[in-house]
């Protein structure tokens, strides 16, 4: 009888975790899907990587912002503003 009880209150706990793990993967995949940068990588400056020929600076007047950055062997052209 104890071992019933048992079985079925491991069936019930195990549907919600299962339903707490798609939930959980729901919120990954959605932050995954948005550009914005969580709180703590904009605090810590950190930018994307950028793919060679992607735009990874920007210019507003004199200024120029560091959208992302370049990989290994390419840099970011500041006159045209890209992975080179």
């Amino acid at each position: 009888l104890l071992q019933g009880h048992l079985a079925a209150l491991s069936c019930s706990a195990l549907g919600v975790m299962r339903g707490d793990a798609v939930e959980a993967l729901q919120e990954v995949l959605g932050k995954l899907g948005s550009r914005e940068l969580p709180a703590l990588e904009k605090r810590l400056s950190w930018v994307p990587l950028c793919e060679p020929g992607e735009p990874c600076a920007v210019r507003k007047g004199a200024r120029i912002g560091k959208l992302c950055s370049c990989p290994r062997g390419t840099v970011c052209n500041l006159f045209i503003l890209k992975c080179s």
